[in-house]
């Protein structure tokens, strides 16, 4: 299953600015910077350096968080995929991911430090967000109902905790936790199952009754 795609001559050149900036960050953090430090190292213009990365360190910062999710399109990936079961799947593409992420851990504690900031948040989710789907999309799923928006929801909460886990405790705690995480979730979904309705639908009638008491009729 390829999901990506040979970079243009345009991502070839992010990539290899975001790599020249990224040995400045662990010193000089990810800011402006650290982004014409980089681009000073490979002789970039100015101009070519705003032509690149437009928005400076948030270019720089999502480059980055994409670079890390070219390890779970690699053949050796996917191959790994065969015959697993879909939960080993979810958890072997989390490890995966995170391992890659953490590396660098200096980098890694930086970059998190960044997405951290409040006015980062909106780009911080719609990273996670895209890590998110492409792991589902390689374990297979291919649901288009209520649960393709909460089993995203759900890994992008597990890769950030158990990232946060993987840098303060180490790959061993990062491990446990996923394997928590995933039996947490698979145990929620067997308790979905046996409701006699779903649990969207016991919402709707909450809101129905509360709109009843409320205004003496039934919510839109």
């Amino acid at each position: 299953m390829t999901l990506s795609a040979p970079l243009s001559g345009l991502q070839a050149a992010e990539s290899r600015l975001a790599k020249a900036v990224a040995a400045f960050v662990p010193e000089l953090g990810l800011n402006r910077q650290s982004v014409e430090a980089g681009a000073r190292s490979l002789g970039i213009s100015e101009g070519e350096r705003d032509l690149i990365a437009p928005h400076g360190a948030a270019d720089i910062a999502a480059i980055l968080w994409r670079d890390h999710d070219e390890i779970l399109f690699r053949p050796e990936t996917t191959e790994s995929l065969a015959g697993m079961k879909i939960r080993e799947k979810i958890a072997f593409l989390l490890n995966s991911r995170l391992d890659s992420a953490a590396h660098d851990e200096k980098l890694a504690r930086r970059l998190m430090g960044y997405f951290a900031l409040p006015h980062h948040a909106a780009l911080y989710h719609r990273l996670l967000w895209q890590t998110a789907d492409i792991i589902w999309r390689l374990a297979g799923d291919t649901a288009l109902d209520e649960n393709h928006y909460s089993k995203r929801m759900i890994v992008s909460g597990i890769i950030t905790t158990a990232m946060m886990t993987r840098l303060s405790r180490g790959r061993e705690a990062q491990l446990e936790q996923i394997d928590r995480n995933i039996e947490q979730v698979m145990q929620f979904e067997k308790f979905k199952a046996k409701l006699p309705v779903r649990p969207e639908e016991i919402a709707l009638n909450l809101a129905r009754t509360l709109g009843r008491l409320r205004f003496g009729q039934s919510a839109a």
